[in-house]
């Protein structure tokens, strides 16, 4: 049986109901994930709750799970670096645009049975 590493991304993207650049923005990743990478998946929305750093309440907050994976092992150093430029500028793009107080993007390594 065949085993093929690869690196599991997940973005945790807030759902905003009073603006469009939440929907643009979330079904433009969930594209291009798919296009670049061969598909994507994006959860229905979870409820959740945070403590801001800002603010000293917690705050009821809705969010998708969208997720890839990717074909490169990030226990490979080459692998690694490759993901985290990636993702580093993934971030940076969705802090800018949805003015976040934070986004998280997460990845961990993956074995895929071929």
């Amino acid at each position: 049986m065949p085993l093929e590493k690869r690196t599991r991304v997940e973005i945790f993207l807030p759902t905003r109901m009073d603006t469009v650049a939440y929907r643009t923005v979330t079904e433009w990743l969930a594209e291009e994930l798919a296009f670049s990478r061969g598909g994507s998946t994006l959860t229905t929305p979870f409820t959740g709750l945070y403590a801001s750093t800002t603010e000293k309440t917690l705050t009821h907050d809705r969010i998708q799970i969208l997720f890839c994976d990717f074909d490169l092992d990030s226990d490979d150093l080459g692998g690694r670096a490759e993901i985290l430029s990636y993702l580093t500028d993934v971030r940076s793009l969705l802090m800018e645009i949805l003015h976040e107080e934070d986004v998280w993007i997460i990845y961990h390594s993956v074995t895929r049975i071929s």
